[in-house]
């Protein structure tokens, strides 16, 4: 079965519900965006528990749905980032009980609009990026021959670029700029890393999802 008939087909529900998952990935690590971790002596945001979640998810829409589906997901995750943004910012601006202290909520989550500008510049070129070369890496494959090349030579390309262009954004004036180089090559490394010890998990995923939707 050719996989990208389904771009213009009906898949079965099992597509929602990636699509869900990918995008609450997308949520989740903004949301964790502004908590920084110590890892290796190095600055970290937080969002790198849940972020990776959101590349492996790619490889098998790319990989099942096909390209177009794979942008599709990410726009709606950007969309509904910004209007996550967008609520926390007016819920900040609008007037608040007397006696009420919304220092600690601000503090929290406050940052958030520049967290998710960051992740919408970041993450609309770093998978933009990775799913072109996905796609042109698949070519004309109707199976999943090459898989796992592709998913890890498109994902180090894709980290690259979300993860410089993420923290120049959103870190700049908040880790010193002498830190920012080691931070961004150890999280690229943390990023690919994740990745590459669960390859085996996401190509057993793509694989069943691939079942799944070529049976009748």
């Amino acid at each position: 079965m050719d996989n990208r008939n389904l771009e213009t087909g009906k898949p079965k529900p099992l597509l929602v519900y990636i699509v869900t998952i990918y995008t609450a990935s997308l949520l989740i690590a903004n949301v964790l965006a502004g908590h920084m971790l110590n890892v290796f002596g190095q600055q970290v945001s937080a969002g790198i528990l849940a972020f990776p979640i959101t590349y492996i998810l790619a490889s098998v829409l790319a990989e099942v749905y096909g390209y177009r589906w794979a942008r599709r997901a990410a726009w709606l995750s950007l969309a509904l980032n910004a209007l996550l943004a967008g609520f926390v910012q007016l819920s900040i601006m609008l007037p608040q009980p007397e006696g009420y202290d919304a220092i600690y909520f601000v503090m929290a989550i406050g940052g958030t609009w520049r967290i998710v500008l960051a992740s919408l510049t970041a993450f609309t070129i770093g998978k933009f990026a990775n799913d072109k070369l996905f796609s042109q890496l698949k070519g004309e494959n109707t199976n999943m021959k090459g898989f796992t090349s592709r998913a890890i030579i498109s994902s180090i390309v894709g980290h690259i670029l979300d993860t410089s262009i993420f923290y120049l954004i959103a870190f700049s004036f908040v880790i010193p700029w002498a830190a920012l180089p080691s931070t961004i090559l150890v999280v690229v490394a943390l990023k690919w890393g994740y990745e590459l010890i669960v390859l085996p998990l996401t190509v057993m995923l793509a694989k069943k999802v691939s079942r799944y939707e070529a049976a009748a």
